[in-house]
């Protein structure tokens, strides 16, 4: 039998649980483990991984016992999976189909993700000038996939406690059902963790765009110093309090300016030899 509450009946879930274990429960993260020789307990937040930017995260807790199988949650996601039950199904039948159907999708929205990264990298590297956004955008991958990782971590420990069956409360003919989640929940993980490296990947070719816009900035600037210190040179020169002989020469202003301009056209046409601009 499928019974169905909300996520925060907390006094439907002690009923279940006891004063005890229900507070043992409330203070972990995610939880699993045998309740009697026939049930187990588990609970943990659920992560939508399409809208992965929202901040809240609901948590989920089932009770599964030898002919009863109760869930406490809101979201409809998990509700239409409920909903979707057959109620003549075992109740441990019930409880691998319903993280099969949670997980049914994640390897293509988590394909999905990667090619948008992909477009965004390459989005990154044929820009002419780096993103004003792209760091931002970063930070909100990360952020996004840290959400995931967590959740697949929970999902993780939870399946591996079922795979064990401590209680003996599985029929062995679902215990493998159990393991073969476990193993498809590790794959989804190692998947984020690889789009986790991947970001980070994007995060350093970015970095390196602006370090190279940086560099031309400065070299601009350099440039810009080679061609006026000569001009420099030659404004302190003149500036000297002693009587030089181009003083008293009629073109005197005019051969300065014109030393001033050959200067910087021989230093703009070596730099331009050079390519250094």
């Amino acid at each position: 039998m499928v019974e169905l509450y909300r996520a925060d009946d907390d006094a439907k879930l002690k009923e279940y649980l006891g004063d005890e274990l229900y507070a043992r429960q409330k203070s972990n993260r995610h939880f699993c483990m045998p309740v009697s020789k026939n049930a187990y307990f588990l609970a943990f937040y659920w992560c939508d991984i399409n809208h992965t930017q929202r901040v809240d995260e609901e948590r989920v807790s089932i009770y599964c016992g030898e002919t009863e199988i109760a869930f406490f949650l809101t979201n409809s996601q998990c509700l239409k999976i409920v909903n979707a039950f057959n109620q003549e199904e075992t109740t441990f039948r019930i409880l691998s189909e319903f993280f099969i159907k949670l997980t049914a999708s994640d390897f293509d929205n988590i394909e999905c993700l990667e090619v948008d990264i992909n477009e965004f990298e390459e989005g990154l590297i044929t820009a002419e000038k780096p993103l004003k956004t792209a760091s931002a955008r970063i930070i909100s991958l990360r952020r996004a996939l840290l959400k995931m990782k967590r959740y697949y971590e929970q999902l993780d420990d939870v399946m591996d406690v079922l795979a064990e069956n401590e209680n003996g409360a599985i029929p062995e003919t679902l215990v493998n059902h159990f393991s073969a989640l476990s193993r498809r929940i590790d794959r989804l993980t190692k998947s984020v963790e690889h789009l986790r490296e991947y970001v980070t990947q994007v995060r350093e070719a970015y970095q390196a765009q602006v370090d190279i816009e940086q560099n031309q900035i400065m070299k601009i600037f350099t440039v810009l110093t080679a061609v006026f210190l000569p001009l420099t040179l030659i404004v302190g020169w003149y500036g000297m309090n002693f009587n030089m002989p181009e003083y008293e020469w009629r073109f005197g202003y005019l051969y300065v300016t014109i030393l001033n301009i050959v200067v910087c056209v021989v230093l703009c046409f070596i730099f331009k030899k050079r390519k250094w601009f």
